[in-house]
């Protein structure tokens, strides 16, 4: 801070990184503050390390949800979305080594977010059966198709021929020599055509085209035999006066692995190895401890998604941006 005088002794405002003030009859002239340093506080390491493993969730599966939200406006992007919808689910806290390394943790985010109706999930895990009502058809190894396609439409008001359902299938691998968990992307649909011979598990992953059974005889569309730990979902789609519709969908949570990357014991690891968290902002810190003669800073804010995704399509479709569209 200095007091001006002479010509200059008149200014009041800002230049630059200047600012000039009148008291008492002189100018005082101060520089901005253009740094501070980061606090680090409890909720500032939770926000900043939840959006990597959604972030890493997204760079996986987007490929396979072009229009799968349906009111984005002009200059969002699917990543926007995608972010923005999931920013309140439970948080996932990979470690920095876990993050440098590709860690990807299969968690049940939101997918899509449209105006169709839901598909309503009952059970948990491989046991989750859907509400599309199958009627008498149990689906085996010669259903077509065609069959699939008029038990849905016969039995559920809410399909036409012409509408799309596809099954999303993310699973929870581990690298054998690193240890770290990641994630295996995949995704298929059928279209509900009344004159389709194709035999239906030649097109679809069984996982997510087998008939549970209900009392009296009659099927719902349900999960088939577990592969294993993952999330998965079903989406009804159907393109409409020029527009894909889509309903709003969550995965369903089948990873026994989540649980261990949400707890307090998850935080403080990843916390730890991200410098720590400290709440007083005088209170130098090393390693997250109050320290007595230690430097040092830390800055944390939202990633761009990764470039490139580790994706996979399965049966009657290939991640090429058009996946929902009937």
């Amino acid at each position: 801070m200095a007091i001006l005088n002479g010509i200059i002794k008149k200014l009041n405002g800002s230049a630059g990184q200047l600012t000039f003030k009148q008291v008492k009859g002189q100018t005082i002239v101060s520089e901005k503050v253009t740094t501070m340093k980061n606090s680090r506080s409890a909720g500032q390491q939770r926000q900043r390390m939840k959006w990597v493993n959604i972030i890493r969730m997204y760079s996986g599966i987007s490929p396979l949800l072009k229009n799968g939200f349906e009111k984005k406006e002009q200059n969002v992007s699917d990543y926007n979305m995608f972010v923005r919808v999931n920013t309140s689910a439970k948080a996932v806290y990979l470690t920095k080594a876990e993050a440098d390394g590709g860690a990807c943790i299969a968690a049940p985010y939101q997918i899509t977010a449209g105006s169709m109706p839901a598909i309503v999930i009952s059970g948990e895990g491989a046991e989750a059966k859907t509400d599309i009502a199958l009627g008498g058809l149990q689906i085996s190894e010669s259903t077509t198709v065609a069959d699939f396609a008029k038990a849905v439409v016969d039995n559920n008001a809410d399909y036409n021929y012409g509408d799309q359902i596809s099954f999303y299938d993310i699973l929870q691998k581990v690298n054998a020599e690193t240890n770290i968990p990641y994630c295996q992307f995949s995704a298929c649909y059928v279209v509900l055509d009344k004159d389709s011979a194709v035999k239906l598990w030649d097109l679809v992953n069984k996982a997510g085209f087998h008939s549970a059974s209900l009392s009296g005889g009659q099927y719902v569309l349900g999960h088939g035999d577990s592969e294993g730990d993952g999330v998965f979902a079903w989406v009804h789609s159907r393109y409409e006066n020029g527009k894909t519709r889509v309903s709003t969908q969550f995965l369903i949570n089948n990873n026994s692995l989540l649980a261990d990357y949400q707890d307090d014991e998850a935080y403080a690891l990843a916390c730890k190895s991200y410098g720590g968290e400290n709440s007083v902002f005088l209170t130098p810190t090393l390693n997250g401890v109050s320290a007595g003669a230690s430097g040092g800073s830390s800055s944390g804010g939202t990633q761009n998604p990764p470039a490139g995704s580790d994706s996979g399509s399965g049966g009657g479709g290939t991640p090429d941006g058009s996946d929902l569209e009937p």
